[in-house]
């Protein structure tokens, strides 16, 4: 009989692991949608847990911001499965856009395009995490766009340490916003993913060039389940 309960219990440890959290947290009709651009793209090592724990030589917050241009990119190329996307390489500079922004004071790393930050468009903590945007700044940067919508993506990054099996893996919870002309919110889906590979043990897990891919890799395939539920 205990072998049986120990079996079971790593067995539940290894689920537990591979949990993915997907949720609907709001959608309207979004079938007039045609052309779309992803406006902001942020990423934040809440509270420091990519960094706490971390055994590697460079800095965490580097390596987050060598990777969030990469993820712009899989984003864009990702929803143009669905929709016609305009890049963010093709709007960087266009002076609607960059006058919706607001000055960064938030701990969080954005893309950089073209040599430009990317803006975002609040400095309240809740409305980034949850791919809020006031009503009136959507509408008017589908006008300055010429887009049917516009696409706020908001990734945090963590990490998952199993229970019974102690190991640690990468984890992101990902938002993924879509706000039409009108200036109403369409479409909110999170999808918290996490990562494949083991990074180390309670707690304690290699964070370097090589492993930083695990977090991208996470977001990717939450991006994937978000895209297909649309």
């Amino acid at each position: 009989m205990k072998k049986k309960s120990f079996a079971f219990a790593v067995v539940c440890s290894v689920l537990l692991l591979a949990v993915v959290s997907v949720s609907t947290v709001f959608a309207k009709d979004s079938g007039s949608i045609k052309s779309v651009a992803i406006v902001s793209l942020s990423v934040s090592d809440v509270g420091g847990s990519v960094k706490s724990g971390s055994i590697g030589s460079t800095p965490v917050a580097d390596l987050i911001n060598s990777t969030v241009n990469d993820m712009l990119t899989d984003a864009e190329k990702k929803l143009g499965g669905k929709w016609s996307v305009v890049k963010a390489s093709g709007f960087i500079d266009n002076a609607g856009y960059q006058k919706a922004g607001v000055e960064r004071t938030l701990t969080v790393s954005v893309p950089k395009v073209n040599g430009k930050d990317m803006p975002v468009f609040t400095q309240v903590s809740k409305e980034i995490k949850s791919g809020t945007i006031d009503p009136q700044k959507a509408k008017d940067l589908c006008k300055a766009l010429n887009v049917d919508a516009v696409v706020l993506i908001f990734s945090e990054w963590t990490s998952k340490v199993g229970g019974f099996v102690p190991t640690t893996k990468a984890m992101t919870k990902n938002i993924l916003s879509v706000w039409d002309s009108s200036g109403s919110q369409v479409v909110k889906e999170r999808v918290d993913m996490v990562g494949n590979k083991t990074l180390g043990v309670s707690g304690f897990k290699a964070v370097n060039q090589e492993t930083i891919e695990e977090w991208r890799d996470s977001y990717n395939r939450a991006l994937d389940k978000i895209v297909s539920s649309l």
